[in-house]
């Protein structure tokens, strides 16, 4: 309650105009962070913030040969960045074009007939020792990484899952797709894992089920040949899975079972703050974070003005009639939009005059002697004395 209630005070003291900067930067860090997701290129989060610190601590000491040097890393870094990851960066932007970061739609159902349907036929061809990769995608497109196969969009049945994997059937060596109820294509070729540590003691059908998941969002069901296992990969890691009930659970917990595809309109509000909350939490604070950082702090200013003495409660008998010096020079610290709507007449140098006698009369100027409006911090002031020449009044 007390992060809301510090979060609430933050969000108040912010201008609109920087709300929408803000927002801005929020959108664009969220696209960031879910396509470090997708990619699982977490390391490159890591060596960002490094340097984001480090060019955070540079600026803020002024470390001249840290700032030199970072400066040119955070460009060379993005130049990487960009060789380094040009297709997931091409396959990021197809996406977000095809509008699924923003979209509310689930991953196409598998009803629970072609679940069990599934199910059977992959411990059948365990039982027979038939090698078989069974592909479900998530919300990441997988066009560019699939490669070769056949359409088919044909029903799910045993049999022709059977019949694409005997050893006889030209397709037998690629993994089919399934969407929703139907099986789309057959024989397609996969990309293999890039870590190959883990994946020493099993096959090739194995890499390249761990591959698909490795890249995107997917699930893949691998049957062994040598070994009759069936295994399930999810985000590049293998599970192997003992009994058909654990298979079906699996399945139905990706796919979400029987759940309508259709998304509830009158929801998707809800639904849009719903999904990836980590991500989106994450955003905002980072983008607070940036404004509070480089705008807030950065627009603290320091500036000087030339402020008139003024002497008050003079003795009715007496004239001043020199004042040097005739002003203060005041140097104060305030938020740039603060300095900008402050007047110049808000900032007073008062001095107590009723002690005054004829003659030369030096005075030590203060902080009580001067004023400032509440919200502008007074820095410093020269001189710190005036000398304030005094004479009686002409009598008549």
């Amino acid at each position: 309650m007390e992060l809301v209630a510090q979060i609430q005070k933050l969000l108040a003291f912010i201008p609109i105009k920087d709300m929408f900067d803000v927002l801005i930067i929020t959108v664009c860090i969220y696209f960031v962070l879910v396509f470090i997701k997708q990619t699982r290129s977490f390391f490159i989060l890591g060596a960002l913030g490094c340097l984001l610190v480090l060019n955070f601590i540079a600026q803020t000491f002024d470390l001249t040969l840290t700032r030199q040097l970072v400066a040119p890393l955070l460009t060379l870094f993005i130049a990487i960045f960009v060789i380094v990851f040009q297709p997931e960066i091409r396959k990021f932007f197809k996406w977000i074009s095809s509008g699924r970061i923003t979209t509310f739609k689930k991953t196409l159902s598998v009803p629970e007939n072609s679940i069990q349907t599934i199910v059977r036929a992959v411990f059948t061809m365990a039982g027979q020792r038939v090698g078989a990769i069974l592909v479900f995608p998530g919300e990441y497109p997988l066009d560019d990484l699939l490669e070769g196969g056949f359409p088919l969009n044909g029903q799910i049945t045993a049999s022709i899952m059977l019949s694409i994997f005997d050893s006889s059937s030209p397709g037998h060596d690629g993994a089919i797709l399934i969407e929703g109820s139907k099986i789309k294509s057959f024989g397609l070729h996969l990309p293999l894992a890039r870590e190959f540590t883990e994946y020493r003691r099993v096959g090739t059908r194995h890499r390249a089920g761990a591959g698909i998941t490795e890249r995107t969002d997917a699930m893949a069901v691998i049957v062994s040949e040598e070994r009759g296992e069936v295994s399930v990969s999810r985000k590049g890691q293998l599970t192997k899975v003992a009994t058909a009930e654990e298979l079906a659970v699996i399945i139905a917990k990706f796919t979400g079972g029987e759940a309508k595809a259709t998304p509830k309109k009158k929801n998707a509000f809800v639904q849009f703050f719903s999904k990836n909350k980590i991500l989106k939490t994450a955003s905002i604070l980072l983008g607070l974070s940036f404004w509070f950082v480089m705008v807030y702090k950065a627009g603290i200013v320091k500036i000087s003005y030339s402020v008139p003495v003024e002497y008050r409660y003079v003795n009715s008998e007496l004239l001043i009639t020199n004042s040097s010096p005739d002003s203060i020079n005041i140097t104060v610290t305030g938020s740039n939009s603060d300095i900008t709507n402050m007047k110049k007449d808000d900032i007073k140098v008062i001095v107590d005059a009723s002690k005054f006698i004829a003659g030369d009369n030096e005075i030590l100027i203060g902080t009580k002697n001067i004023q400032t409006p509440s919200y502008i911090e007074l820095s410093n002031f020269t001189p710190k004395t005036v000398k304030a020449k005094v004479i009686e009044k002409p009598k008549n």
